[in-house]
């Protein structure tokens, strides 16, 4: 039997929230003190860099229902961008209470312990199978399972137990990108299979992020941040974003989420995807009602990714034939762009900033609306400091059929607001020398395995491919630096084609230094010749030549 303990910790009252302020100290504070301190803080700091995002949205999901209810949800994009605009230039939010009147209402449904509506679970949620509860750990990312804790840096001891501070942004974390795989049924489950639950074929298996590469925009400090990131209308679709209807949070339903697994065909809005509720979970406190000691979690809310982008504003789109026809659909569906943790942000911001070849605008919503801000003339150089922002990238990958999470992605590119009009031709210049230095980082490759091959190894594979590859991805890391730097730099006051020239010739540069080095320290033979077959006979000189061809071809240089 569940003892009724609460309510106890509110999320809008009790500190959680990590900050880290504009003079660099840390607090974590409450929902409400969030919304007056935002011009003063510059981030949020979570236990993995990946919360952030999770506590973003949901701040987000705060904003769009409070302005709604106090403005009204049937708003033209006229008021919509007054609407914007007078709160931006007011710079906080708390100054006409509309936030604070917002929290007050729905106060009671922020408890993370409640008998009744306890926040972002089910009441009364138990295990079918007579199993108590999870350990918490299930619930922290960065928890390998107990035979792999030899490897961990944390101690398995100090996760028998969260406070309710660390509980309620895990509990956050895990609606959003919890791991697929076997689930134990719970109590009022109808999907259960040989006594264990899977998620649906075709469906997103995961946490709603889990199945995109989410991307925000942030300024200076978290007023910034929000404001930029609250897109209240999509110029690709006459679909609502702002007061779409049905549009809820899970706080202001007037019933806890039902405990079965539900296959949904929608997502209402924005706020539907930035709280999803794609687990049904209770939090198991101790019997003092000082912490949180296990967990009960199951399947959710479970919805398909493909064709949501008039809804999920923080991820870029791409068609997908593939999914066309592996679901049976009539049309080609579009599906999110995830990202690659192999692989730096800067190296994949031509699906995040520019125009498909086919002229359709699959850019990310929030890309979109700071571009719509500027094109209106509501954010103005000349009147609101907004130049340099960054897109932030988070999520996470998985392994094993996503039932384990395999790594994190946080990376952040710093860039002119320019960068989101698409018309801005340095978008171009930028995805083309990006899309090139593939190119020549290829020859670099090309040319180590060739000087492998004079050495005597053999250049498909073995020692040369090791190197070829170890080389490719040091000369990634050499350029990061000034992929950053170039693209921060590249501003509307600079000369689109000379400001390109210089950016290549110091990529070429570059690679000619590592080419050099590598050439230098290894213990190729420079009068050595070998017969490669297809490539011919190889030596030191050829490799250099074709090397340097290759590499002026590759990046357009004379």
């Amino acid at each position: 039997m569940i003892k009724r303990i609460g309510p106890i910790w509110n999320l809008v009252d009790d500190s959680w929230l990590p900050c880290v302020y504009e003079d660099g100290h840390y607090r974590e504070i409450p929902l409400r003190e969030l919304f007056h301190d935002a011009p003063r803080i510059r981030s949020f700091s979570g236990d993995i860099p990946q919360q952030s995002v999770t506590l973003l949205r949901l701040v987000l999901a705060i904003m769009y229902r409070a302005y709604a209810l106090r403005y009204g949800e049937d708003l033209d994009r006229r008021d919509l961008r007054e609407l914007w605009d007078y709160v931006w230039k007011r710079g906080r939010f708390d100054e006409d209470g509309t936030i604070d009147e917002y929290l007050d209402r729905f106060h009671d449904r922020f408890y993370l312990i409640h008998s009744d509506r306890p926040f972002y679970q089910v009441p009364g949620l138990t295990y079918a199978t007579g199993k108590d509860m999870d350990s918490v750990g299930e619930m922290v990312a960065d928890v390998p399972k107990p035979e792999k804790f030899l490897f961990s840096m944390r101690s398995s001891k100090s996760l028998d137990h969260l406070d309710f501070a660390q509980a309620s942004r895990w509990l956050i974390f895990l609606q959003a990108f919890d791991t697929a795989g076997i689930k134990s049924p719970v109590e009022g489950n109808t999907h259960i299979n040989k006594g264990k639950v899977y998620a649906p074929k075709g469906a997103v298996g995961t946490g709603w992020l889990g199945a995109i590469g989410t991307v925000n925009v942030e300024g200076e400090n978290m007023f910034r941040t929000l404001m930029t990131n609250w897109c209240l209308y999509d110029t690709n679709s006459d679909a609502r974003l702002f007061g779409a209807p049905g549009d809820l949070p899970p706080w202001e339903s007037d019933e806890p989420p039902t405990t079965d697994l539900t296959m949904r065909t929608s997502i209402t809005g924005p706020v539907n995807a930035m709280t999803l509720q794609s687990r049904r979970v209770r939090l198991v406190p101790d019997d003092d009602g000082t912490c949180i000691i296990g967990l009960v979690n199951c399947y959710g809310d479970i919805v398909t990714a493909s064709d949501t982008d008039d809804v999920e504003t923080m991820t870029a789109w791409r068609s997908s034939p593939q999914q066309q026809q592996k679901l049976g659909l009539s049309t080609i569906p579009l599906m999110p762009v995830t990202h690659n943790a192999s692989r730096a942000l800067w190296r994949g911001l031509a699906s995040i900033l520019e125009i498909a070849d086919d002229g359709v605008d699959r850019r990310p919503t929030v890309v979109r609306w700071v571009e719509e801000l500027q094109d209106e003339e509501i954010l103005k150089e000349d009147e609101h400091v907004l130049s340099l922002v960054s897109i932030h990238a988070q999520g996470m990958t998985y392994g094993t059929q996503s039932s384990v999470y395999e790594t994190g992605i946080d990376d952040a590119v710093t860039l002119d607001t320019a960068f989101f009009r698409k018309d801005y031709p340095a978008i171009r210049t930028m995805t083309k020398i990006v899309s090139d230095t593939d190119d020549a980082v290829r020859a670099l490759a090309n040319y180590v395995q060739n000087l492998r091959a004079v050495a005597g190894d053999k250049s498909s594979g073995g020692v040369a491919q090791s190197a070829a590859e170890q080389v490719r991805e040091e000369t990634y890391g050499r350029l990061d630096m000034l992929f950053r730097d170039r693209i921060a730099g590249f501003t509307p006051d600079k000369d689109v084609e000379s400001y390109g020239n210089a950016w290549r010739d110091e990529i070429h540069a570059t690679l000619v230094g590592i080419g050099h080095a590598y050439l230098s320290d290894t213990d190729v033979s420079m009068f050595g010749e070998r017969d490669t077959g297809r490539m011919g006979t190889m030596s030191v000189a050829r490799a250099r030549q074709l090397f340097y061809g290759a590499l002026r071809k590759a990046l357009k240089r004379q």
